[in-house]
């Protein structure tokens, strides 16, 4: 140790010195020998690799661990399955109901016209159409028109309904069938076979919960009248 050693503190002993000036934790010549012991290849089994090249300014080094993908999990729903198909020749049409609970397939009269249809070209339907509230409809006639899914179209019979209706049309057990499709309104997506292989279509949950409104809006509309 230098220095004049009558000036030294002689309440701190350095064990490295085996001397009194200062504590063994702030000795410089021990910390040092340390450094340059490390630099030859000793004391290895006493370093921590990670902190050491933290340390030098780069962080440590991740092990190579293949992550599982995420999963999404969605808000709980009860949403109908509304979905975007095309109808007639130019058009895709919004708001189509995918309901396996209709035995047929329904063409509401406003999109009937909007498609640009009349109707000279319906032929007259068999039967009244009994709905929910068990009151039958009688349809203001019947049409083939392709429904366009993905890659596969489909000629498909619609009954035309003048009566509103949030939705622009429905597509019930006649297309499933035809489709060999499997609806799913909890996935919220419907699932097909085509020549291409399997193919699906997503449901538009913000359509459905409008929808919803609007009938439930019409449905008090209609009890407040008849009150």
């Amino acid at each position: 140790m230098l220095g004049d050693p009558a000036r030294r503190n002689q309440k701190l002993r350095c064990t490295y010195h085996q001397d009194r000036g200062h504590m063994t934790q702030n000795c410089r010549a021990l910390k040092q020998h340390l450094e340059d012991l490390v630099a030859a290849g000793h004391l290895r089994d006493y370093i921590d690799q990670d902190k050491e090249v933290a340390e030098l300014g780069n962080p440590p080094l991740e092990p190579n661990i293949e992550h599982p993908p995420r999963l999404i999990i969605n808000h709980p729903h009860t949403d109908a399955l509304i979905i975007t198909v095309g109808i007639g020749k130019r058009f895709d049409v919004k708001r189509v109901l995918v309901d396996q609970g209709s035995a047929g397939d329904i063409l509401y009269y406003d999109l009937f016209r909007k498609l640009g249809l009349s109707e000279q070209q319906l032929t007259p339907a068999a039967a009244p159409l009994v709905s929910f509230n068990s009151q039958p409809e009688w349809p203001l006639g019947r049409i083939v028109l392709p429904v366009v899914a993905g890659a596969k179209t489909l000629q498909i019979e619609f009954l035309v309904i003048n009566t509103p209706s949030p939705y622009n049309a429905i597509l019930g057990r006649p297309w499933i069938h035809q489709m060999e499709a499997v609806p799913s309104t909890y996935h919220q997506l419907i699932r097909f076979p085509t020549e291409h292989g399997v193919e699906q279509i997503s449901g538009d949950q913000v359509a459905s919960k409008h929808c919803f409104m609007a009938a439930l809006k019409a449905k008090r509309l209609c009890i407040e009248y008849r009150r």
